[in-house]
């Protein structure tokens, strides 16, 4: 995947008006997704407005960590975190600190062409937690 490639799917994936209940369906899709395809369990956690609006551990995970920390690499960014992976150079003081992720699985939640918030999904590949994340996207847009 390439820079190009990240940033149309920001601009597609950003929101005129987004809401607790999407975030709730967004989370309850990711499960659903991920029991019926038996993957690895995965942690969710979407920040709307400096809310927690939505966070599951399921089975198997034990802690937040890297979920917090991707919620920080998109909301400082202001770009999803597989964009500062690919973006490293750019990134270079947050790829040893803890308080950071460059790597995939923090989308923004874009609100009117500003970030608002933050979808991240941490288990499975960092490339696999971000594509998980944009095919939900996808399909929920689909059913509005």
């Amino acid at each position: 995947m390439n820079i190009e490639k990240v940033i149309k799917q920001e601009q597609e994936f950003s929101f005129q008006h987004f809401t607790h209940e999407f975030g709730l369906k967004f989370g309850l899709e990711v499960i659903n997704y991920i029991q019926s395809h038996q993957l690895k369990s995965v942690g969710i956690r979407i920040i709307y407005k400096d809310l927690l609006i939505f966070q599951y551990l399921m089975d198997g995970k034990k802690e937040d960590v890297w979920l917090k920390r991707k919620v920080r690499t998109v909301l400082e960014s202001g770009h999803s975190s597989y964009y500062t992976f690919l973006h490293q150079d750019q990134y270079t003081d947050w790829i040893d600190n803890d308080c950071y992720a460059v790597g995939g699985g923090g989308f923004p939640i874009i609100e009117n062409n500003k970030v608002v918030g933050a979808i991240c999904v941490s288990g499975l590949k960092h490339d696999e937690d971000h594509q998980l994340i944009v095919d939900i996207l996808r399909k929920l847009k689909e059913e509005l």
